[in-house]
């Protein structure tokens, strides 16, 4: 009976991070107090994740990769590397690769993501190169490089601890380097070769060569005496004039999608435009037009001065997630005006300021080049484009670096565990002004640290219910005649197929039991396989939803969904027979 009840409980949680019909860190809660209300854990086992030494050497490692970014000395470093590459693009491919895969084995993949991403796009910006042929290499490299070390990504530091949990043993911090330096350099290599020949060209108008900008759906509307009243829109100039296109036109209430080019304009007409904001720009200042949102939420006064015009993609810590323009009260708040917004490959269509913001959406943002800078300073925008990236404290980062190299060192000649050396380094960030205390609180994905708590119990009643067990038999039966390795290569492949829909660090703890128990019935060490697991947990390369670093470049590389796809699926096969063949030979069965 706990069989089927856990089986049914891990069937409903891969639904629900698969889907995220909510999200995450809520739906690992609700696994959390099921399993506790069902009694297939203890109260006590149930909330023992938000102690395991894995969440919190994940938390304290958040903090110190925020040190690190925060001083810019990451961007610094990396810029002067990539600008190396001179003109070439497969240079420039294997220098942004090689770059931020040398900083994700030390410190936060996402962190070492959204620190590049404006240098990145500033250089595609002058090479006059579409961000598109840049920007999932960036985002590849962070992931390849993450596994090379045992700090590098969340799914080593939890096979690390469930390692000593099951079996008394544990990783050493460069115990994944000989499996993850060639596998690295192999998915670099492929890049190079191959996979930038798989990445789309996305183009738009003039302005996308000064600031990466794509085609934009905006709201204008036509205000009394503006030259294109009672015009028809084949006569008003906007496609030959302003190379715009009227998507729709909103009169009296009622939309009028794709009207045909002899319907006549009027006094107070709402047009959903689509094309490039320097068209946009222009034809409000030609033809008597106001911008929707401004009319809604009308500027503040004494803001007037230099304005830019700058795209800014939401972070994984910005506060403006989750809610909407109207709500926060953008414009009035920060001086700025919302333009557009582009989402996953194409423009928003919907009243901007109605529009519940997301990760990785892009804003097209007019203001002051200070309220811009504000914005990205202290809101958790990345500016990429139009301004220069400016590090917050360049100053500590010679004492952030000694600090990680510290921490590093403490781990290595065994002074100390790895969870209280990344606390004790992540307290010296702070007690060494790297960043301020609230800096390190807000730099905590606590999301991901709810959903690694609470997916924990849920591990711990696989083992203790027997289904981890029979799951292990299960893929016994199909694997087992053909010997330990091929068992690997299938737990392998599983748990690259789960990281695909699911979060890396979930996939992670749902396999784990199966991986123990498999590696117990072989009677072989466990330790190859959850090497495995890890590796394979961290090789999300196929779709923009596996892993926060895909997720990030999509908006400002104008990707669609199955780009990842088409990119990311030899990569990912690639990885499947390069961790196949390696583990073994440096952790024998």
């Amino acid at each position: 009976m706990d069989i089927t009840l856990v089986l049914i409980i891990l069937l409903a949680a891969i639904i629900l991070f698969a889907t995220e019909w909510v999200r995450m860190d809520v739906a690992s809660l609700m696994i959390l107090l099921t399993l506790a209300i069902t009694g297939l854990v203890s109260t006590e086992q149930a909330f023992s994740g938000f102690s395991n030494p894995a969440v919190i050497t994940v938390a304290a490692m958040f903090v110190i990769s925020a040190a690190i970014t925060n001083t810019g000395a990451m961007g610094r470093m990396s810029e002067r590397l990539i600008r190396l590459a001179g003109g070439s693009e497969s240079r420039l491919v294997g220098a942004i690769m090689t770059s931020v895969a040398a900083f994700s084995a030390f410190i936060n993949n996402i962190g070492s993501t959204a620190v590049l991403l404006p240098v990145v796009s500033s250089i595609a910006r002058k090479m006059k190169l579409s961000p598109s042929r840049l920007l999932i290499p960036l985002a590849f490299g962070s992931l390849l490089g993450g596994i090379c070390t045992l700090i590098g990504t969340p799914p080593n530091i939890l096979m690390n601890s469930l390692l000593q949990q099951y079996a008394g043993e544990s990783f050493s911090m460069f115990a994944f380097t000989p499996v993850g330096l060639p596998i690295a350099a192999g998915g670099i290599l492929y890049m190079v070769v191959a996979g930038r020949h798989l990445l789309p060209t996305r183009k738009s108008g003039a302005l996308t060569e000064a600031y990466q900008v794509k085609e934009y759906i905006t709201e204008v509307q036509i205000l009394e005496k503006s030259p294109l009243a009672n015009l028809t829109i084949a006569a008003s100039g906007l496609e030959e004039d302003f190379s715009l296109r009227v998507r729709a036109i909103m009169r009296s209430g009622r939309k009028r999608p794709q009207p045909r080019r002899n319907s006549k304009l009027k006094e107070g007409d709402i047009l959903f435009l689509e094309g490039n904001p320097e068209g946009i720009l222009k034809v409000r200042q030609a033809k008597g037009l106001s911008m929707v949102p401004e009319r809604d939420n009308p500027s503040p006064e004494g803001l007037e001065g230099e304005m830019v015009v700058v795209e800014a993609s939401l972070s994984p810590t910005c506060d403006l997630a989750g809610k909407t323009l109207a709500e926060v009260r953008f414009r009035e708040t920060h001086g700025l005006s919302v333009l557009a917004i582009w989402r996953r490959g194409a423009p928003v269509v919907k009243k901007v300021e109605h529009v519940s913001l997301m990760f990785g959406d892009v804003l097209l943002l007019q203001g002051p080049e200070e309220k811009v800078f504000h914005l990205g300073k202290e809101h958790g925008f990345l500016l990429l484009g139009g301004v220069p990236p400016v590090p917050y404290r360049p100053r500590k980062a010679p004492i952030a670096l000694t600090i990680l190299a510290v921490t590093i060192l403490l781990v290595v000649v065994d002074i100390l565990p790895i969870m209280p050396a990344a606390t004790l380094g992540a307290l010296a960030m702070v007690l060494s002004r790297c960043l301020t205390i609230q800096e390190a609180y807000d730099s905590i994905d606590w999301r991901i640290i709810v959903l690694i708590a609470g997916t924990l119990p849920l591990g711990l009643a696989m083992q203790n219910s027997g289904a981890a067990e029979l799951l292990a038999r299960l893929l016994l039966d199909v694997m087992g005649p053909w010997g330990p390795w091929a068992v690997l290569a299938g737990i392998i492949l599983l748990t690259s197929l789960l990281t695909e829909v699911m979060s890396h660090a979930a996939a992670a703890v749902l396999i784990a039991p199966i991986a123990f128990n498999t590696a117990v019935d072989l009677g072989v060490d466990p330790k190859p396989f959850f090497m495995a697991v890890a590796i394979a947990a961290s090789s999300c390369f196929m779709t923009p939803i596996s892993h926060q670093s895909n997720a990030l470049v999509m908006g400002p590389g104008g990707y669609h969904f199955f780009d990842y796809t088409r990119v990311g699926a030899p990569l990912n096969l690639m990885v499947w027979v390069l961790a196949t063949l390696l583990i073994p030979l440096f952790f024998p069965f």
